[in-house]
């Protein structure tokens, strides 16, 4: 008493103190308190000493005054005030500061963990014997080093580095493997002017790796110490921004909005809840929960609304994919699809060849990480399966109408299946989106109409919104006219049991609309696409912009329509009931014009988009007639990838739309304009599909143009992901055509394309003449834009077949209408093939200083393969130089880049490495 210590008694009898006071106010039984202090190895008189202990440990705790440990049940419980727990006042400490972090006050959440910090005083629970204090060891041990890793994060962040130097280097001393935490002190280091002795802390981590794993460290140090060798302007202080401030960029925040008016479902967050913490208590590093239900009971609601109110525990950021198992128009999503959508999330949309590799490439960039990740609208546990994070500290939660048995089975799911609402919960949903005083007024006819509704709350949501319209109307009359139209309906279609349960309700919300609204409705039903703007649905209805918007806001308002970040989106079952209507109600030839209309909008926005990019290449003419709506402005190339980004679905969706409904012209041109979308971003298994749609259209014009330009896409595409016989197949086909019809422009890009095909097949003979070929075509006929990409092809054969002086001739032509052009990523590609000859010519000074140069270049354009290039290049005259160690960093810091995209050059990295290992 008075701050004295108590001795407690001997370490058992600590380690049962410890366990109780572990689960405080909580009843503990004997057979707990048996497992966690003696395991499997309690002695047959075990009972006794349990009963020993506790009446050892009331003696000790007499002291405190009243009666602290009771007997209850057929266990023991610490009577204590939670706040005299140290782990307790931590662990709810941190809860706190993650809440603060998530909310914008980093600087407060630093404080309070500073606070939790204080809290540690040595090992946790040391020397107490037995499973569950072992296991409590490396919880707290771990959740300490996070601790300090999150306060780190907050305060670097804010520009206060000078403060967590002290404290990093501590952590780093007692966790020296820890690879998060020697970054986190490599950048404070940086930034307080000792970049000497931030960059001898890698130098110390990459020897201890090598001594004690035989391993290097992983790429985000390797990468962090060149950053730091090249001065990095991104490594400064940079002050974040506040929580959902514009600027606030790098950690992904995908989740998507929460519907308005949540009612009800307080057991099943509360179920969720405790899933992610008792597995989380239990060891399990990843925490599924599988959603299922049928359409419109609030799958997608309850998830959102439980993953933000986590979504402070996890730091690393929230993803999101919407897996469109049951999408009416399109089919589910490829696992290859949702993981390149992921992969570009987490910043690693480069080159892939396969799925086993972004499977890897997936699970590596999330390992040890704290992330969440809502995965809606799954079709199948296969679907879901490969996009599962390994070790880590992630939430996953999976939504789908299925049940997802082999996920639960299989993969440890936790399986949540949600019926409808329970009645008062639907009432009390009806009160909230139509007005309390209105449906309390007749509680007897609310209950008629959500029982109408099926308890759903999708369709309670549609039916409020009629009540809230017809104010002079009774809420009894509205029940009787939905009755029998709900009754008509279900006549019609009596087989399909989620639709029967809602369509009466929007029928009887659709019967509302004046003729234009209708017309609206019915015809976003047939758009095949995802969400759209408004400016594309007024080409689709061919109305003026602003006449548009007011239609969308009326649907809007009727809860027949979503809106999101101004753009618009039809509930899935909404969308079914909509395409029913237009097949009904709008003659076939009034469907396909409006789609058409959609089709020109999107094809002439595409060619915009594409001359963008290639203002020096003059595009086609169209075929079609001109677009009768505004067309996206692209002010700059960044402009140009947010839009590709938000249509890129849509697109790929209206290009199999053009197809089936035989408008070639335009689906070969959709296919063939999204070049510079998917060469950058590397998507090739759904680049190849988009364009093998286009090549069948292609076909079907009958001309041989729109062929030759597919095929050389085409052949493009397949080269890069490696599968160069047929990409020569589709190249040689294609310049057979052009040929034909004595198109020199294609002519040169099918021969340059070909000879780079040919070069990566090592096929060198032939390919310098293919090259020599584009060129002189090139340089009689072409645009600077072929010159460059010619000579470049040319310049990069020269110095794999050993002629670097004929590499350096052509180079420097070549680099001359790169910049002409203003074709950066030709220009980058030069500049590494020049360097590389001039380092086979020997001279070393100006081969560095060509290679530095590629640095800044791909550090503007934020080009990661070409970066990897240079510096494998450096790597080689630091090798030639006997640089061994220098050699190996820069290679090593190559190959981290070349595995995260996938790129086929990762062999000669690691071949080298490994070279400089049999040397030394």
């Amino acid at each position: 008493m008075g701050g004295a210590e108590v001795v407690v008694g001997p370490p058992r009898q600590r380690a049962v103190l410890a366990i109780l006071a572990l689960r405080a106010n909580e009843t503990v039984s004997r057979a707990v308190l048996i497992d966690g202090v003696w395991g499997d190895a309690a002695p047959a008189s075990v009972e006794g000493s349990v009963h020993t202990y506790v009446h050892g440990l009331r003696r000790v705790l007499s002291v405190v005054g009243g009666e602290v440990l009771v007997r209850s049940g057929g266990g023991y419980r610490l009577v204590v005030d939670p706040d005299a727990v140290d782990v307790v006042v931590a662990e709810s400490g941190v809860r706190r500061a993650r809440e603060l972090a998530a909310a914008g006050d980093r600087s407060a959440a630093a404080d309070v963990l500073r606070e939790c910090l204080g809290l540690w005083r040595g090992v946790p629970l040391f020397g107490l014997p037995g499973p569950l204090a072992e296991a409590e060891r490396v919880r707290l041990t771990e959740l300490r080093v996070e601790v300090v890793e999150e306060r780190a994060e907050w305060l670097l962040g804010l520009g206060r580095h000078r403060e967590v130097v002290g404290e990093l280097s501590e952590a780093v001393g007692a966790e020296p493997f820890r690879e998060r935490l020697r970054g986190l002190l490599m950048v404070a280091l940086y930034r307080c002017g000792r970049r000497a002795d931030a960059l001898a802390e890698f130098e110390s981590a990459r020897r201890l790796f090598v001594a004690e794993l035989g391993l290097d460290p992983g790429a985000e140090l390797a990468e962090l110490q060149v950053r730091m060798l090249r001065s990095d302007p991104g490594l400064d202080v940079v002050v974040e921004p506040a929580a959902g401030s514009a600027g606030a960029v790098g950690v992904p925040a995908q989740l998507p909005h929460e519907v308005p008016g949540f009612v009800g479902r307080a057991g099943e967050l509360e179920q969720l809840a405790q899933w992610r913490l008792s597995v989380g208590q239990g060891g399990r590093a990843l925490v599924i929960s599988a959603v299922d239900g049928v359409g419109g009971v609030g799958k997608t609601s309850l998830a959102v609304r439980f993953a933000r109110e986590v979504a402070g525990e996890y730091p690393d950021g929230q993803l999101y994919v919407n897996l469109r198992g049951f999408d009416p128009h399109r089919g589910p999503l490829s696992v290859g699809e949702a993981l390149g959508q992921l992969l570009w999330s987490l910043g690693a949309g480069g080159r892939r060849r396969g799925v086993d590799a972004q499977v890897v490439l997936y699970r590596t960039l999330l390992s040890g990480k704290r992330m969440l990740i809502l995965l809606d609208n799954a079709v199948s546990a296969e679907q879901v399966r490969e996009l599962l994070p390994g070790p880590s500290r992630s939430l996953v939660l999976v939504t789908s109408r299925n049940r997802l048995t082999g996920l639960v089975v299989r993969d440890g799911a936790r399986r949540l299946t949600l019926g409808v609402l329970p009645e008062e919960e639907a009432v009390e949903l009806l009160r909230v989106a139509a007005g309390r005083a209105r449906v309390d007024a007749e509680p007897g006819a609310a209950v008629a109409l959500v029982r109408l509704c099926g308890c759903l709350p999708l369709a309670v949501r549609i039916a409020a919104e009629r009540v809230s319209s017809d104010r002079g109307v009774g809420l009894g009359e509205l029940v009787g006219a939905l009755a029998a139209e709900r009754d008509r309906l279900d006549t019609l279609d009596a087989g399909d049991d989620e639709m029967s349960s809602v369509r009466g309700v929007f029928s009887w919300s659709y019967r509302s609309l004046d003729v234009g609204v209708a017309r609206l409705f019915r015809l976003l039903g047939v758009v095949p696409g995802v969400d759209v703007g408004v400016v594309a649905v007024a080409a689709l209805v061919d109305r003026p912009v602003e006449e548009t918007g007011g239609l969308l806001a009326v649907l809007v308002e009727q809860n027949l329509l979503e809106q999101r970040d101004g753009r618009y989106g039809l509930h899935d079952l909404v969308r079914v009931y909509a395409a029913e209507l237009a097949e009904r109600e709008d003659p076939e030839e009034d469907r396909v014009a409006a789609l058409r209309g959609l089709m020109i909008w999107y094809l002439h926005s595409v060619r915009r988009s594409f001359s963008c990019f290639m203002p020096d290449h003059p595009l086609f003419p169209a075929g079609v007639p001109d677009a009768r709506h505004e067309l996206p402005a692209f002010e700059t190339r960044e402009s140009v990838y947010a839009w590709y980004n938000t249509e890129v679905a849509n697109i790929l969706a209206l290009t199999q739309c053009a197809a089936e409904l035989g408008e070639h012209d335009i689906a070969w041109q959709l296919a063939w304009c999204m070049y510079n979308y998917y060469y950058s971003t590397g998507l090739l298994s759904e680049w190849i599909e988009l364009l093998d749609i286009g090549l069948v259209s292609a076909e079907k014009t009958g001309r041989p143009e729109p062929q030759s330009r597919i095929l050389t896409t085409l052949g493009v595409a397949h080269s890069r992901i490696g599968q160069n016989e047929i990409a020569v197949h589709h190249l040689e086909r294609g310049l057979s055509l052009a040929r034909g019809m004595g198109n020199q422009d294609l002519q040169i890009a099918l021969l340059a394309n070909l000879a780079s095909t040919l070069r990566e097949m090592k096929r060198y003979d032939e390919g310098v003449r293919r090259a020599q070929e584009a060129v002189e075509l090139a340089m009689a006929h072409g645009t600077d834009f072929r010159k460059a990409s010619c000579l470049d092809s040319l310049c990069e054969l020269y110095v794999e077949s050993g002629q670097p002086e004929e590499a350096l001739k052509c180079g420097e032509t070549g680099l001359q209408a790169a910049r002409t052009s203003d074709t950066r990523l030709t220009e980058v590609n030069i500049l590494v093939n020049m360097a590389h000859a001039r380092r086979d010519l020997g001279d070393a000074a100006t081969a560095m200083r060509d290679y530095q140069a590629v640095l800044e270049l791909c550090s503007t354009l934020g080009d990661r393969y070409h970066e990897a290039l240079a510096l494998l290049g450096i790597a080689e005259l630091d090798r030639r130089a006997s640089r061994v160690d220098s050699a190996r960093e820069h290679a090593q810091c190559a190959l981290n880049i070349l595995v995260q995209l996938n790129g086929e050059e990762a062999g000669v990295a690691q071949a080298f490495l490994a070279m400089l290992d049999e040397v030394a």
